[in-house]
């Protein structure tokens, strides 16, 4: 049986998700690491450790056919909702709300 041009392009599309996912669990498994041992100078570690946790789920999401625009418009809404939802003394409210307005402010620059 031959192998077509779409089979091979399946094939890496798959092999780079499986490499985005591995990645993803090792920068979530360092991020656990840092903060059990809660030691103030992986702050900056930490940082870079989050930083590409959002970049790996940006390209995660492209190559499940998901664009940038349409994840920033659903973490959008998903906050817009949390915040339509939660009562005002909630603990998460004020976060969520910040959260939402630099989401917002962001997209505008």
């Amino acid at each position: 049986m031959a192998m077509y041009n779409g089979d091979f392009d399946i094939t890496k599309t798959i092999k780079i998700i499986e490499s985005l996912k591995s990645q993803l669990l090792s920068n979530v498994s360092a991020l656990f690491s840092n903060m059990a041992e809660a030691n103030k100078d992986c702050h900056n570690e930490n940082i870079d450790i989050l930083s590409d946790i959002i970049i790996l789920s940006y390209l995660l999401s492209d190559k499940l056919g998901v664009s940038n625009e349409a994840l920033d418009m659903k973490l959008i809404n998903k906050l817009r909702l949390a915040t339509l939802q939660n009562p005002e003394n909630d603990q998460w409210s004020n976060e969520i709300s910040l959260l939402s307005k630099h989401l917002n402010k962001s997209r505008h620059m």
